[in-house]
C-alpha cells in the first residue's frame, strides 16, 4: 500500500507520535518536536484546522490514560534536560541590554542568524516555532488550552523548592528585579526609593524566605509586588512632569514585565494559587509569541516607540489645551493670532520666490529657503502667532488622552463629538485667520510694489503658481500629504524637546555657562535662559518644519523623485500675487479652480497631520493597533461632521 502524501495529517500520526512515546525507553525532545509537526495546521490548512488537531490528541489522551503519562513525563523531562532559566525569566521580557546594544545586536542577527545551543530551552524553542505557529497559536481559544493542561495535569511539573523545575526561574527573576530597583535612573527620579527600605530588595528576601519555606504563604510577596508597583507608578507619574529617557522608560516597562511574570511563575507553584492551568495556558501563548519575535527589529522599535510616545505625546496634549474653543472670545483669539501668522507667512512666501529667482546652486538655494522658512515660522512662534495647521498635531495627542480616560463605546463617541466640535471650531478660525490674511498681504504687496513699477512676479512665474494649485492637473494635493507628515513630525519634535528640556535639566545646565555670562552679564544671560525654558519645545518643532519644508523639494530633484510640499497659507499668498500680477482679471474657471485647490490642499494638510498624531497618540495609551484604527475613523468622521453641529454650539456659546 503506498504511503500517505507528507501533507496528509490525520489522527493516526498524532496516534503514531504517542506510541513511540510509550514505546521509548527515554524520553525524547524529538518525538515532542515531531507531535507538534503534526498538530500545526501547514500553508494549505486554514488555522481553525489546528483546533480539530488538538481536539483529536485530546480524544485520543481520553481514550488511553497511558499517553498522558508519557506526555507528561516528555514535558518534565525537556524542562529538567535542557537549562530552562533564560527561558522563563527573558521570553517575551524587555531584554537586560541598552536600546542601542540591543538594536545593534538584532541587526547584526538579520545579517548573520546567531548559533544555537541545543542545551537551551529557549534555543530548542526557536528552532521549533515558526512564525505561523504564532498565529495559529493565538487564533486557538484560550479555553482549549487550559483543558488541555487539565488533561495533562501539568500542575504536578511545577512544585516549590528543589528539584522543582521554576525554582531557579522565581529565584533569578527576584535577584533581577532587585538590581533593576536599584537602577540609578530609578533613584533620581524618585529619591525616596534609595531614602527608604527599598519594596525592590525585600521582595527579594521575601521570595528567597519562601523558596526555603521559611514562609508558608505568599501573601507578604503579593504585599511587596503591590509596593512594588506603586513605586513605579510614582516613578511614572514624575516622568510625566519632568521627562523621561529610552533607558529609563524600558527600565520602568522591563521591571513591571518582570514582576508580573514573577507573579505567574509564583502562582504556579504555589499549592493555594487558583486557575494555575489558566496562568500556564497564558504562559504558553506569550512563551510562543516571544519565540518568534525574540530577534525581531521591528518588534524592538515598536515596543521601545510606542512607550516612549506615550511621554512625548504628553507634552504635545499638554500644548494641545491652548488650541480647543470653548467660547466666541477665544474663537476671536485664536482667528487674531491666526491671522498675524498669515500675513508673515506671506512675506516669507514673497521672499522665497525672489530666492528661487536667484538661480543660485541647489544646495545654496535649499539652505536659504530652508532658512527662510524656519526663522520665519520661529518669528510667529515668538510673537505668539499661529500656524492654523501646526493644531492638529498638539489636539490630536490631547483628543487621544481624553478618549483613554472615557469608557464604553457610547461614552466615547459622546467624548469624541464633544471635543471634534472643539477642535473644528477652532480649526476652522485660525485657518480662517491665516488663510485670508496671508492672501490678503500678499495683494496689498503686490500691489504695492506694482504701484512703484515693480512687479511681485512676472507673468511666467504668475502662471507656474497658478498651474501649483490645480487639484486635479498637478501633484498638488499628493504634495499636500508630504507637508502633512512634516506637520506630524514638527508636532513630534516639539514634544521631544520639551521632553528633553525638562528632563536633562538643560535651562539649569545654561546657566552654568561662563561664556555667555561673561558677554551679557548673569542676569541678562539668566533672563535669556527663562525666556527660553517654556519655549525650547516650540522653536525646535519650528525649526524643523521650517528645513523639513526647504529641503523636501530639494531632496526630490537629488533624488529624481517627485517631491514637493503645498501649505495652505503659503499656496493662499501664491494666490493673491498670482492674482494680482494679472490685474485680477483671471477666467472665472482658473480662479474657481485655484480657490478650490487652495482649500483642498488645506484639507489634506489637516487631515493627514491630525490622522498621524492621533493614530500614534492612541497607541502611546496602550490601545490595540485595531481599537487605535477604528478610533481614528470614528475620530475623523465626527470631525468632518461636526459643522452641522454648528448652529447648538452657536446658541450655547452665545448664552456663555
Amino acid at each position: 500500500m503506498a504511503a500517505s502524501a507528507p501533507d496528509d495529517y490525520s489522527d493516526r500520526y498524532i496516534e503514531q507520535t504517542l506510541a513511540r512515546m510509550a514505546e521509548a525507553d527515554t524520553p525524547d525532545p524529538a518525538l515532542l518536536a515531531r507531535l507538534w509537526f503534526h498538530l500545526r495546521p501547514h500553508s494549505h490548512q486554514p488555522l481553525a484546522t489546528a483546533q480539530e488537531k488538538l481536539a483529536e490528541l485530546a480524544e485520543l489522551l481520553d481514550r488511553n490514560p497511558l499517553y498522558i503519562a508519557v506526555l507528561r513525563d516528555h514535558l518534565a523531562a525537556l524542562f529538567a534536560d535542557k537549562k530552562s532559566t533564560r527561558l522563563l525569566t527573558e521570553a517575551g521580557l524587555l531584554p537586560d541590554t541598552p536600546f542601542s546594544a540591543e538594536l545593534r545586536r538584532r541587526i547584526a542577527y538579520k545579517l548573520l542568524p546567531p548559533a544555537r545551543d541545543p542545551g537551551r530551552l529557549r534555543d530548542w524553542l526557536d528552532a521549533l516555532i515558526t512564525p505561523r505557529d504564532r498565529l495559529w497559536v493565538e487564533a486557538t481559544p484560550r479555553e482549549v488550552w487550559i483543558t488541555l493542561c487539565d488533561r495533562l495535569q501539568l500542575r504536578e511539573l511545577f512544585r516549590r523548592g528543589a528539584p522543582g523545575v521554576l525554582t531557579n526561574a522565581i529565584n533569578s527573576l527576584a535577584h533581577r528585579i532587585a538590581a533593576g530597583g536599584l537602577n540609578t535612573e530609578l533613584l533620581r527620579i524618585d529619591p525616596a526609593l534609595e531614602a527608604y527600605d527599598s519594596p525592590f530588595l525585600a521582595l527579594h528576601h521575601e521570595v528567597n524566605a519562601w523558596l526555603r519555606g521559611e514562609a508558608e504563604d505568599t501573601r507578604q510577596i503579593d504585599v511587596l509586588l503591590e509596593q512594588c508597583a506603586e513605586a513605579l507608578d510614582r516613578v511614572r507619574r514624575r516622568s510625566a512632569e519632568i521627562g523621561t529617557s529610552v533607558e529609563l522608560t524600558l527600565q520602568s516597562a522591563r521591571l513591571s514585565q518582570q514582576m508580573e511574570r514573577l507573579r505567574t511563575l509564583i502562582a504556579l507553584t504555589d499549592p493555594a494559587a487558583e486557575s494555575p492551568h489558566a496562568l500556564l495556558a497564558d504562559l504558553f501563548v506569550e512563551l510562543v509569541d516571544a519565540s518568534d519575535e525574540r530577534h525581531g527589529v521591528t518588534p524592538l522599535l515598536r515596543d521601545t516607540m510606542g512607550r516612549l510616545a506615550r511621554q512625548i505625546t504628553q507634552f504635545a496634549s499638554q500644548a494641545g489645551e491652548h488650541y480647543v474653543a470653548e467660547n466666541w472670545a477665544v474663537l476671536l483669539k485664536m482667528f487674531g493670532a491666526a491671522a498675524g501668522g498669515g500675513a508673515i507667512i506671506a512675506g516669507m512666501a514673497l521672499l522665497k520666490i525672489k530666492l528661487v529667482a536667484l538661480h543660485l546652486a541647489p544646495l545654496q538655494e535649499a539652505l536659504l529657503i530652508s532658512l527662510n522658512y524656519a526663522l520665519g515660522f520661529v518669528l510667529i512662534y515668538l510673537l505668539h502667532f499661529t500656524v492654523a495647521t501646526k493644531q492638529p498635531a498638539m489636539t490630536a495627542s490631547l483628543f487621544a488622552h481624553t478618549l483613554a480616560e472615557v469608557r464604553g463605546q457610547a461614552a466615547q463617541q459622546k467624548a469624541l463629538d464633544a471635543f471634534a466640535g472643539k477642535v473644528w471650531r477652532a480649526q476652522f478660525a485660525a485657518i480662517l485667520g491665516n488663510m485670508l490674511l496671508a492672501f490678503a498681504t500678499a495683494a496689498l504687496i503686490a500691489t504695492a510694489l506694482a504701484a512703484g513699477g515693480h512687479a511681485a512676479v512676472d507673468p511666467d512665474k504668475a502662471v507656474r503658481l497658478l498651474a501649483e494649485l490645480d487639484p486635479f492637473g498637478s501633484a498638488a494635493l499628493f504634495y499636500a500629504a508630504v507637508a502633512g507628515v512634516g506637520l506630524f513630525l514638527s508636532g513630534i519634535v516639539s514634544g521631544y524637546y520639551d521632553n528633553q528640556c525638562v528632563y536633562r535639566a538643560i535651562p539649569q545646565r545654561l546657566q552654568h555657562l561662563t561664556l555667555p555670562q561673561r558677554m551679557l552679564g548673569v542676569s541678562r544671560w539668566n533672563t535669556v535662559v527663562e525666556y527660553l525654558w517654556p519655549r525650547w519645545g516650540g522653536i525646535a518643532g519650528n525649526l524643523f518644519f521650517g528645513f523639513y519644508l526647504g529641503l523636501a523639494s530639494a531632496f526630490g530633484t537629488l533624488a529624481g523623485l517627485p517631491l514637493d510640499i503645498r501649505h495652505i497659507a503659503f499656496s493662499a499668498a501664491n494666490l493673491g500675487y498670482a492674482w494680482q500680477t494679472f490685474d485680477w482679471q483671471l477666467a472665472s474657471s482658473v480662479a474657481g479652480l485655484a480657490i478650490g485647490g487652495v482649500v483642498l490642499i488645506g484639507l489634506v494638510n489637516l487631515t493627514v497631520s491630525f490622522s498621524l498624531a492621533f493614530y500614534l497618540a492612541l497607541r502611546a495609551t496602550r490601545s490595540s493597533r485595531r481599537d487605535s484604527g477604528h478610533l481614528l475613523l470614528r475620530g475623523l468622521a465626527a470631525i468632518l461632521t461636526a459643522p452641522f453641529r454648528w448652529s447648538g454650539w452657536r446658541e450655547r456659546a452665545g448664552r456663555d
